[in-house]
């Protein structure tokens, strides 16, 4: 197990996942961006499992407090990076992490844009989030008005970005898409006891959500966004995204496809479902 705060069993799917796209891309040398690494144990770990497989690499991090892996000398440095602002990177990597960063931050869309800017067309972006799709989670709204991991009203008076941000993973997706990033995957770490005992109420979910998804979509260009309903739904029905306590991201940057204000209203009509 690798030792940081993330929920259990995060990092070692992400490593994993590393590790495999790596290998795919089968270059010379892969570079790696890890943006709110905290203390580097993920960046660390992910270091030395591609020295064991023998795949030449180069990993950044960019984070608010690069100090924190900066004074460990781990063979790697840390930029100071606001994930809220610009990253003012003059490159472009292979691979792209963000760990159980984006619920923190008060403008998901600036940061996935963002990532657009550095990441390679082929190149894989992994993002994590609490995944308040759960069935649990779901119980929980319903009954509270708040997410897992979202528990209680906001403090209001404590500045520190502490949990702000509970991104929905329809909403995520389609950040993703918007930004040139297809091919998404989802997974999670472990399931929870509360998803596990609303597992009856599965089967109602997906009839009001295949309702919802797929008979009443109408609009125009309505085929093929059912299509991509279709496949929506699958995703979220899976028992990853029912059952899991962190959602597990893993997207492809296809092509290069940058959203301005300018392009924000326009279709994109290279988009497959």
């Amino acid at each position: 197990m690798i030792n940081s705060i993330s929920s259990k069993g995060v990092n070692e799917i992400v490593l994993q996942s590393v590790i495999e796209h790596a290998k795919k891309l089968d270059k010379d040398k892969i570079s790696i961006l890890e943006i709110g690494p905290g203390k580097g144990a993920l960046s660390k770990a992910i270091r030395d499992a591609l020295e064991a497989a023998g795949i030449k690499y180069e990993i950044e991090c960019g984070d608010i407090e690069p100090h924190q892996i900066n004074d460990q000398q781990l063979g790697f440095q840390c930029r100071y990076v606001d994930a809220q602002d610009n990253f003012n990177l003059n490159r472009s990597y292979d691979i792209g992490i963000i760990v159980e960063l984006i619920e923190h931050i008060e403008n998901p869309f600036h940061l996935i844009r963002q990532f657009g800017t550095v990441l390679k067309p082929g190149a894989m972006l992994i993002v994590t989030s609490p995944n308040i799709l759960s069935l649990g989670s779901r119980l929980r709204f319903f009954l509270t008005g708040c997410y897992d991991y979202f528990r209680r009203p906001y403090n209001e008076y404590w500045l520190n970005m502490g949990h702000v941000n509970p991104i929905n993973p329809l909403q995520l997706m389609y950040i993703m898409r918007k930004n040139g990033f297809e091919n998404i995957e989802v997974t999670t770490n472990r399931a929870t006891a509360n998803s596990i005992l609303m597992l009856p109420f599965a089967p109602f979910i997906w009839l009001f959500s295949f309702l919802h998804y797929i008979l009443r979509e109408n609009r125009e260009g309505g085929q093929q966004q059912k299509q991509r309903n279709r496949n929506t739904l699958k995703k979220l029905m899976s028992p990853g995204m029912l059952l899991g306590k962190i959602a597990i991201y893993k997207a492809i940057r296809t092509r290069d496809l940058k959203t301005t204000t300018t392009t924000w209203f326009q279709s994109d009509p290279f988009f497959k479902p």
